[in-house]
């Protein structure tokens, strides 16, 4: 099968591989589309969670199941099929207390095993969902994505009529909005800077970064000169983090939805005399049906999400656009055809 190997920081290479077999639990899926990641870019540019190379990268994927392993009971060869890419190990103590997105034995797709930039993959049966009838596999290779985005608001503990801002316009600061919008937020404030982006959320106060001097300022007006309920960074560095923190009223949430390497600064005076929390969100704690919801329901326009569909083939122009087309582009999908 063809593949897409990790070999070398920002190397990433096509390569031929045997089609895997799958585990007595598992199910062996025919990758019909998978979505790129901010994070699959920083593994190429970065490495930063130590993969052992070289190893097939991709985590967003939906497909065709193949085969089944003999321990499989739901699954059917034909099932179309959406893959979640968190294995937890069910036994650790983190699993027992219901925390599964936090295993400290955490199996991942593209990680410590081979994922969804293949022509097929392996995953255990308990992480697959039925993609339900209409809904296309680039859409349902964004099962995880909405997850996870689902997560990032849970934690935030966001009510009917509170106000949200949003931290940076990239694929998921988007998701995360649209999402926030179906909440009834008082008021949904986007933060970024590109305008095509932005546009994504039209029902969201968008604020254009390049073209604020004062953010703290204009989230603030924005929300009649009040501090924000909450506020998610869905952006990685320090200034996304004092943008959120800054903006956020007496006893407001801030959210760390993209993790920052390194240290920090905080002002824990301001922490203290004004009550704040800063709380972490990553992965999902079982929000893999809720997020199939959402995406199958044509009247919330998820799928729009994927702005671009590009062959297998094009692999390298696909990356090149999901890495410097920001001004056009929001989630790129990977197509495979299988007639070949």
């Amino acid at each position: 099968m063809r593949a897409l190997e990790f070999q070398a920081i920002g190397k990433l290479a096509e390569v031929r591989l045997p089609v895997p077999e799958p585990k007595p639990d598992e199910a062996l899926v025919r990758t019909g589309a998978a979505t790129i990641c901010t994070s699959d870019l920083n593994d190429l540019a970065y490495n930063p969670f130590g993969i052992v190379l070289p190893r097939v990268l991709g985590h967003e994927g939906a497909g065709v199941v193949a085969a089944v392993g003999k321990e499989v009971g739901e699954l059917r060869p034909g099932d179309r099929v959406a893959a979640h890419p968190v294995i937890p190990c069910r036994v650790c103590d983190n699993c027992r207390r219901g925390l599964g997105h936090l295993c400290s034995n955490l199996g991942h797709l593209g990680l410590d095993r081979n994922g969804t930039y293949a022509e097929f993959f392996c995953v255990r049966q308990d992480r697959l969902r039925r993609v339900p009838a209409g809904t296309e596999l680039a859409c349902a290779a964004l099962l995880e994505p909405v997850a996870v985005c689902l997560e990032a608001i849970e934690r935030s503990r966001l009510q009917p009529g509170e106000t949200l801002a949003i931290v940076g316009d990239g694929p998921f600061g988007v998701l995360i909005a649209r999402l926030a919008l179906l909440r009834q937020a008082g008021r949904t404030i986007l933060v970024g800077r590109h305008d095509f982006r932005l546009g994504q959320v039209p029902g969201a106060i968008r604020i254009n970064a390049a073209r604020t001097p004062d953010l703290v300022k204009a989230v603030r007006e924005a929300n009649q000169g009040a501090g924000v309920d909450a506020a998610i960074m869905a952006v990685g560095n320090q200034q996304a983090l004092d943008l959120c923190l800054a903006s956020l009223r007496t006893r407001g949430r801030a959210v760390v939805f993209s993790g920052v390497g390194g240290a920090v600064n905080v002002n824990l005076f301001r922490l203290h005399t004004q009550e704040l929390e800063i709380l972490g969100a990553c992965n999902d704690q079982d929000l893999i049906d809720g997020a199939l919801n959402q995406l199958a329901d044509p009247k919330l326009g998820l799928c729009s999400l994927v702005t671009h569909r590009l062959p297998f083939d094009q692999w390298k122009q696909a990356f090149d656009l999901a890495r410097n087309g920001k001004d056009r582009a929001l989630k790129i999908a990977l197509l495979f055809d299988h007639s070949s």
